[in-house]
């Protein structure tokens, strides 16, 4: 493919401060929810991981769970990069700002160990991982979208 040189490309500025106001927001949102999941680790730990375990230990696994979620953010980027690529960054924003409600809803309606045993914490690390997968993507996205 050939580029031109002297090619200029020109940006509307009010249309550039409004995406990037809104991506900004979106961005906001998804590190919010991780956050807020950081911040309520100890709850976790002790509804989803089997009571008969020491809290340390519970604490350990449900932070092993946000640390496999940060793992996957790269992959969740390059994904929705090819994505964005083929289909727009606003499609791709969209998706993972409704992927990110999505799991934190499912994180907020999950029932305890106490009610589906070892299901709770396999449910809950399969909400986070999609948290970490939607939020990669995000960030990628909002980097991009500008341009």
């Amino acid at each position: 493919m050939d580029f031109d040189k002297n090619q200029i490309n020109v940006v509307d500025g009010k249309e550039a401060k409004k995406t990037v106001v809104a991506t900004g927001i979106g961005n906001a949102m998804e590190w919010f929810d991780f956050g807020v999941y950081a911040y309520t680790t100890a709850y976790i730990g002790a509804n989803f991981f089997s009571p008969v375990q020491n809290p340390q230990i519970q604490q350990i696994l449900t932070f092993a769970a946000l640390a496999i979620a940060f793992l996957l953010r790269p992959i969740g980027g390059i994904v929705f990069g090819i994505i964005g690529d083929k289909y727009g960054r606003k499609v791709v924003l969209t998706t993972t700002i409704i992927l990110m409600a999505l799991s934190t809803l499912t994180i907020g309606l999950l029932p305890n160990y106490d009610t589906i045993g070892l299901w709770a914490p396999i449910l809950l690390l399969l909400a986070t991982v999609l948290q970490g997968f939607s939020t990669g993507g995000e960030y990628a996205g909002a980097m991009t979208i500008c341009c």
